[in-house]
């Protein structure tokens, strides 16, 4: 009989412990079904950034697909590139609001789960950036930041960057434009020594450069020169010249309209970055010259630099008379050098070629150096400081008659300007 016994107590006590473990195993859950439906989320409970503390699962799925259509309907989002801007479509999100409740941990905040198509995004990308930076685009890191911001139910955040997304290389290598000077003269030593000791220079996105800060202690010439070539290479760019200088006459070996004066003291090259990636200026000689290339993401469009017809103003003619040459001598003094006048235009075309705008740049005017011609005095004529009647043939060809107080003197009066 004790053997019988003993396994029947075996038997009560196995069957006492599966069922204290199945009761503490399958409690919670048939709970769960039959009564946590019907019980309120506790405070602090947040599904993406609504609030559903004190609601049950069926009132919090409710509001949450309410903010979600509210947001359809009012949300702005944009990719951006530069200049050019393209709208997100809602449609293109889908929210999945039952499965974000189910998942909700009460207490606490849980995310709002939702899904975006890709390749939409990537079509849309495609419309602000060439199909060479598409191809360094970070697609997955845009589309996870583009789903954080739908997900929080974000309306009007600021606009997704392409430039943040493109890979670095990209960025770096990319030569987006040049400028040159190929004839250095007198200022070659001076020239050369400095590109050799700054063969960069980064401007960072949304920042200033002020050229003259990078060229202390040089001559006005010199300094006058790298920043002419500098600004060769801006001006093809979206970048903003905020302050710009010419001389009264144009330094030999610079192109007519891309003359960028700097002294040093007043007169500095400044231009303005306004994109959010940094550009960098790199230096090297080239021959009996140098070249200056903006290295830095391809630009939304393309600029083209056109130079007008130059307008050229002939030099008048200075007349000196002087005592000491005999009636009918006369000699030039200084021949002068004519006056020019050009407008230098700036035309944008997008992707397709197509010109979108044009605008002036500048009107870079030089004016005349006049000739200077002395003459001795006519027979029976004093010498005077008298202006020749305008009737006269002398004047007639552009000429102002004037006899100097020191003899091949000409002081300041002996200067037109315009």
């Amino acid at each position: 009989m004790r053997p019988v016994a003993a396994a029947k107590l075996f038997f009560v006590i196995v069957l006492c412990t599966i069922y204290l473990i199945s009761v503490s195993q399958i409690g919670p859950t048939v709970y769960e079904s039959l009564v946590a439906n019907d019980t309120d989320f506790a405070a602090g409970t947040i599904i993406g950034s609504v609030s559903v503390a004190s609601f049950s699962k069926e009132e919090a799925a409710q509001k949450l697909q309410a903010k979600v259509n509210e947001w359809k309907t009012s949300a702005q989002l944009t990719l951006i590139y530069q200049e050019k801007t393209v709208a997100i479509p809602t449609r293109l999100f889908t929210f999945r609001v039952e499965q974000s409740v189910q998942q909700a941990v009460n207490g606490h905040p849980s995310q709002l789960v939702v899904q975006l198509d890709k390749e939409a995004v990537s079509a849309l990308a495609e419309q602000l950036i060439t199909p060479a930076l598409a191809s360094s685009l970070q697609l997955d890191k845009l589309a996870n930041d583009i789903m954080k911001s739908a997900a929080l139910l974000q309306r009007n955040r600021e606009p997704f960057d392409l430039a943040r997304y493109i890979g670095q290389q990209a960025t770096e290598r990319t030569a987006v434009s040049v400028g040159s000077i190929t004839n250095l003269r007198e200022q070659k030593a001076e020239v050369i020594a400095w590109v050799e000791h700054h063969s960069s220079i980064e401007i960072k996105g949304k920042t200033l450069l002020s050229l003259a800060a990078y060229m202390k202690g040089m001559s006005s010439l010199a300094m006058s020169t790298i920043a002419s070539a500098v600004y060769q290479a801006i001006l093809p760019t979206n970048f903003t010249v905020v302050e710009r200088h010419t001389s009264r006459s144009l330094p030999d070996g610079i192109p007519l309209g891309y003359e960028a004066k700097v002294d040093g003291k007043i007169s500095d090259l400044r231009v303005y970055n306004p994109n959010t990636t940094a550009y960098t200026l790199q230096f090297q000689t080239v021959g009996n010259g140098f070249r200056v290339t903006l290295y830095g993401l391809p630009f939304a469009y393309q600029y083209v630099i056109k130079t007008g017809e130059v307008e050229y103003f002939p030099p008048k003619t200075v007349v000196q008379y002087n005592p000491s040459l005999k009636p009918g001598e006369r000699y030039v003094k200084d021949s002068g050098r004519q006056g020019m006048l050009v407008k230098v235009k700036k035309e944008t075309y997008d992707e397709n070629k197509q010109l979108v705008g044009t605008e002036v740049i500048s009107e870079d005017f030089y004016p005349p150096v006049h000739a200077t011609e002395v003459r001795g005095l006519e027979l029976g004529t004093a010498p005077t400081n008298e202006t020749e009647n305008p009737s006269s043939s002398e004047t007639q060809n552009n000429e102002q008659t004037k006899t100097p107080t020191q003899e091949e003197q000409p002081n300041e009066s002996d200067q037109y300007e315009k």
